[in-house]
């Protein structure tokens, strides 16, 4: 069933999305759990699959990563970039422009950390970097004896720009809407 509905007003949109995104985080296996990710490396755009961890009070997107990987490096050269999230079975699709800052060794990654745990931290203290050459699998999961967050990064995604599309076989609507003074203004657009 879809979540935008035809008698939404243009201004109730962003709520709802921010409000889907929330339930995104508390419900582990809520589509919105694992989102594309695009950085643009000099002119190549790249998009992987990231984990969505936090919205912040400010609805700021937050991202776990090693510091070491590469999309924190084409962040470090362009901060600019974009995040996808798509809901199939309500057939929500959400698009984020976003710029971008990097949490290193802070009060925010020193907060988060203490959330990792398990095996999950082990993601962050691997021998060698993110996508590095290994001769076998096994070198791949080789960690450093002490696990701790020197590798452990935040990103801080600050969206500026928000497409909306609901699909729906009563008919389809979409919306974009820019950040302004703290709010979103938006305008409906053909699907």
């Amino acid at each position: 069933m879809p979540i935008i509905l035809p008698n939404h007003k243009l201004e109730e949109i962003p709520s709802i999305v921010f409000s889907e995104l929330r339930n995104g985080i508390s419900r582990k296996k809520h589509p919105f759990k694992n989102v594309v990710l695009t950085t643009v490396n000099e002119k190549t755009p790249m998009s992987r699959w990231v984990v969505f961890r936090k919205l912040t009070l400010e609805n700021n997107l937050l991202i776990y990563t090693d510091s070491r990987s590469e999309k924190i490096k084409t962040l470090r050269k362009n901060s600019n970039c974009g995040i996808l999230f798509y809901n199939n079975k309500q057939g929500l699709q959400i698009y984020f422009r976003t710029v971008s800052t990097i949490h290193q060794n802070n009060e925010l990654t020193k907060k988060y950390w203490q959330g990792v745990v398990g095996t999950s931290s082990e993601n962050y203290t691997t021998i060698y970097p993110p996508s590095s050459p290994i001769n076998n699998i096994y070198e791949g999961h080789k960690t450093e004896k002490d696990l701790n967050d020197k590798h452990f990064s935040i990103i801080e995604l600050c969206p500026i720009n928000m497409s909306v599309l609901q699909l729906s076989r009563d008919g389809h609507i979409r919306a974009n809407f820019s950040k302004a003074n703290n709010g979103w203004e938006g305008t409906f657009i053909v699907p």
